[in-house]
C-alpha cells in the first residue's frame, strides 16, 4: 500500500553537501543494532553492512560528464551548482496544507488541492515563518501518522543548532524529500548500488531525496531519518564537506532528540562503542581521521572510523571555542562549496592548544564520553 504525506510547511534551516561522481545515493548509514538487540553504534549493525559501504561514492548532481577535468572546472566558476538549492523551489508567501483521505483511505498531505473524488478536505492556514517544502512518502508501507510532523520537527530543531555553530543569517528554505522503505528489494532499486543495499538509509545528491528503510522500531527509523537529514541539509548550504566531518555531523544528531525550542544529545548508550575505538595513538590517528574523504573513509574498519567521527564532533561541539572552531570550518567550506576544506589548517589555527590537543582531547573523550546530554 502507498502513502503520500506532502507539506508545505513553514520553518528554518541551513548547510549542504556535495560530491564528485555517481553512484547517486551517498552519505549512507549502515542498518543500526536490531530493537532486540544491545543497542550499539547506531549507524552499525554487522559487519556485513557495515563493510557492504566501502564502494560508496557521493553523486554528482549534475550528471555524468565527457571530461570530468573540464566538469570541475565549470563547477569551480559557479559554484552554486556544488549546493542543492531546493530553497528556491519552495513558495516565499504564505502557505497553506491541504489535508484529505482518497478512496483507498490513505491521509494526504499537500501544499495544493487534490483532485478527483475525496473525503475529510480540509485546508489548514500557516503563515508566520519561512517556509520548507517537507514531502514524505511511503513506497510500500503505510506511514504512521507522525511522520511528517517528527521529520519537520527534526530538520527545524537540528537547522537552529547548526545556524548557531556557523551563524547562517541568509534565506534559510529547503525542500526536502523523504522516501520510506519496508522492502530490502525495493529499497536497493531506489538507491541504485548494490553496495548500499544493506544499508538503512541513504541520501541521494542528484535526486535530492533521503531513502529510509522502515526498521522494526519506530525510534531507529528516526534515527536514521534525522542522519539522513543532517547530509541533507549540508548538501544545501555548506557544499563538499570532508567525510569524516559530515559523517561526524551526521552520527551526532542523529542521536538528537527535538525539545521544545531546543534538544538534547544522548551518549549514554554507545560509551562502551566509543571507548573501544579510542585511539591509541591520538596524534597519527586524528591526522589520519582528517585525511580521509569519499570511499576511502569507508574501506577500512567502517565501525571505528563513525565512532572516531561522531566523537570528533561531539568534542568540538561541547563547548564555546571547540564550536567556533567547527562554525568556520563550515564558514569556509559554504563559501567554496566544491572542494573540500583542509580542516587540519583551521583546526591547527582556532582550537586552543590546535591539532596536538584536539587529539589528546578526542581520546580523552571517547575512553569516558559525557555522562550526561548536551542541551541546546
Amino acid at each position: 500500500m502507498k502513502a503520500v504525506l506532502v507539506l508545505g510547511l513553514l520553518v528554518a534551516t541551513a548547510a549542504c553537501r556535495e560530491r564528485g561522481s555517481p553512484p547517486a545515493a551517498i552519505g549512507a548509514a549502515p542498518d543500526p543494532t536490531p530493537a532486540s538487540a544491545e543497542s550499539g553504534m547506531p549507524m552499525v549493525a554487522t559487519p556485513e553492512p557495515v563493510a557492504s559501504i566501502a564502494a560508496a561514492v557521493p553523486s554528482d548532481p549534475v550528471g555524468a560528464v565527457a571530461d570530468p577535468a573540464a566538469h570541475a572546472d565549470a563547477l569551480r566558476a559557479d559554484p552554486a551548482r556544488c549546493l542543492a538549492r531546493t530553497g528556491q523551489t519552495v513558495s516565499r508567501e504564505a502557505q497553506a496544507i491541504h489535508r484529505w483521505v482518497d478512496a483507498s483511505g490513505i491521509v494526504h498531505y499537500a501544499d495544493r488541492a487534490p483532485t478527483g473524488a475525496v473525503r475529510e478536505h480540509r485546508r489548514i492556514a500557516l503563515g508566520g515563518l519561512p517556509p520548507v517544502s517537507v514531502e514524505a512518502s511511503g513506497y510500500d508501507v503505510n506511514l504512521p501518522a507522525d511522520v511528517h510532523a517528527r521529520a519537520v520537527a527534526d530538520a527545524v530543531a537540528i537547522d537552529r543548532v547548526l545556524r548557531q555553530v556557523f551563524a547562517a543569517d541568509d534565506d534559510d528554505r529547503l525542500a526536502l524529500r523523504v522516501v520510506f522503505v519496508a522492502s530490502a528489494q525495493a529499497y536497493e532499486r531506489f538507491v541504485g548500488e548494490p553496495a548500499l543495499a544493506r544499508s538503512a538509509g541513504a541520501y541521494s545528491a542528484r535526486e535530492r531525496t533521503v531513502y529510509v528503510r522502515m526498521q522494526g522500531d519506530a525510534a531507529l527509523t528516526f534515527r536514521v531519518l534525522r542522519h539522513e537529514i543532517v547530509h541533507a541539509l549540508v548538501h544545501e548550504r555548506v557544499g563538499h564537506l570532508p567525510t569524516t566531518l559530515n559523517e561526524g555531523l551526521a552520527g551526532y544528531f542523529e542521536r538528537f532528540e527535538a525539545a521544545g525550542q531546543g534538544g538534547r544529545v544522548d551518549f549514554s548508550d554507545v560509551r562502551a562503542q566509543l571507548a573501544a575505538a579510542a585511539p591509541q595513538d591520538p596524534a597519527a590517528t586524528l591526522t589520519e581521521l582528517l585525511a580521509l574523504d569519499g570511499p576511502a573513509f569507508y574501506r577500512s574498519e567502517p565501525e571505528r572510523r563513525y565512532a572516531q567521527a561522531l566523537a570528533l564532533v561531539a568534542v568540538l561541539m561541547r563547548d564555546a571555542a571547540g564550536r567556533a572552531a567547527l562554525g568556520e570550518l563550515l564558514a569556509r567550506q559554504r563559501a567554496e562549496p566544491c572542494d573540500p576544506i583542509a580542516s587540519e589548517a583551521v583546526l591547527e589555527a582556532r582550537y586552543p592548544g590546535g591539532l596536538a590537543a584536539l587529539a589528546g582531547d578526542l581520546a580523552g573523550w571517547m575512553r569516558a564520553p559525557d555522562a550526561g546530554s548536551p542541551h541546546w
